[in-house]
């Protein structure tokens, strides 16, 4: 485990970690301060997820990060730290590491990898669909074993068509429509002698023909699609293959009426199998010493930070860490080097910015808000921090109450 009390010199910044500290000092009444005015503005509305940032560097963000998520933990929640500062990462080194994979890699090497074969023991239906979705790939999954065989088509990394071994061919989908009293047999057959003379599709003809409603025939071939999702979860054997495709080899005329997206979304709704996306991810959360604290590094330093950051695939593993953990609090890099925060910003449910008292003026401290508001961020507030609180009356008033 990761610890976090011992002070080291090849560790820097851990002496100004709050477990170094009396829970009665001014320091740590600070961070509880913090942590409760968080709580009611963020926790109180079911939302987790925080990135904490700066104006400029060296202003005390990445010991916000460790101190505030380390004060949430002993609440009981358990809060993951992720070191999101992908340009001068120190979230990581406060914890004594130092190459480890992380944050960048899991989103350019586990989520942005094409997988192209393999078996699917290795790889659910869940984990094929999201990498083809998150890379918007144009392409067939082949999945087959001995029983079954299916193929899931995509554009541009939207599902658009299933086909399967068993699918019902036209004649059976126009039985079943007659049997719904969707259709009569004079229109059923209408239907088939206009197909015999084209390419379309059963579906399309029969909307052309306004034989049928478009929602009616949407659910006949929802339960076919699910049909077909069900029997390739339940493949726990096989391979696959994902072959690039042209757009003219995709037939969207039956199926363009399927709510492909609320499918997958009520199949993923589910705790469906998802042996290669959530065991990478697990296996680079590191736990602390600390019950309830876990640290995602960094991981390497991209050539492109900004980009990495605003992809789908960011937005795809927060999703993820959220759902994992009570609370996530990020480390991010200062809001005027780099746009790297203002677009990690709009993936949170808040941003606080910290800023040093005597080093920051305030038109900096106007233009980081103006820059954050632009970019839709909530900002939950300011934190002045390294501020002299020996001054003023509040110093007094703390000496007295816990006589420390």
């Amino acid at each position: 485990m990761l610890k976090l009390r011992t002070t080291k010199k090849d560790m820097p910044g851990r002496e100004s970690l709050l477990v170094n500290y009396s829970t009665k000092s001014r320091y740590a009444e600070a961070y509880r301060t913090l942590r409760t005015n968080i709580y009611f503005s963020l926790m109180e509305k079911d939302l987790n997820s925080l990135v904490i940032t700066s104006s400029l560097q060296e202003e005390g963000k990445t010991t916000t990060v460790a101190n505030l998520a380390y004060t949430i933990s002993q609440t009981g929640k358990s809060v993951l730290m992720v070191d999101a500062d992908l340009r001068r990462p120190g979230l990581s080194s406060r914890f004594g590491v130092k190459k480890a994979v992380g944050f960048s890699n899991i989103i350019a090497d586990i989520l942005g990898r094409p997988v192209n074969k393999g078996e699917i023991a290795d790889y659910g239906l869940r984990d094929l669909i999201q990498l083809n979705s998150l890379q918007q790939r144009t392409c067939v999954l082949n999945i087959s074993n001995k029983e079954n065989e299916i193929a899931l088509y995509f554009l541009k990394g939207e599902l658009v068509d299933v086909f399967w071994k068993n699918r019902p061919d036209s004649r059976k989908l126009a039985n079943t429509l007659v049997k719904e009293k969707l259709l009569n047999e004079t229109e059923a057959n209408l239907a088939l002698g206009h197909q015999k003379k084209s390419v379309r599709r059963l579906g399309s003809i029969l909307l052309t023909l306004g034989l049928i409603d478009e929602k009616e025939l949407n659910k006949i071939l929802s339960v076919q699609v699910m049909e077909a999702f069900r029997i390739a979860v339940e493949m726990e054997s096989g391979t696959f293959s994902v072959n690039p495709i042209s757009e003219d080899e995709i037939h969207l005329a039956e199926l363009q009426t399927v709510n492909f997206s609320q499918l997958t979304r009520e199949l993923f709704s589910a705790d469906i199998y998802s042996p290669y996306i959530r065991s990478n991810i697990e296996s680079n959360i590191l736990p602390t010493e600390e019950k309830n604290l876990f640290l995602l590094p960094s991981g390497s330093i991209p050539p492109n930070p900004s980009e990495l950051i605003g992809s789908a695939k960011t937005s795809y593993l927060l999703s993820q860490l959220k759902n994992r953990f009570d609370v996530v609090v990020i480390d991010s890099s200062p809001v005027m080097p780099a746009s790297d925060v203002l677009l990690l910003a709009k993936q949170v449910d808040g941003v606080v910015v910290v800023v040093e008292a005597g080093k920051t003026n305030r038109t900096v401290v106007k233009d980081v808000t103006q820059q954050l508001s632009k970019a839709k961020a909530n900002i939950l507030g300011i934190l002045l921090n390294r501020a002299d609180m020996t001054k003023g009356s509040y110093y007094k008033y703390y000496q007295t109450y816990y006589g420390s």
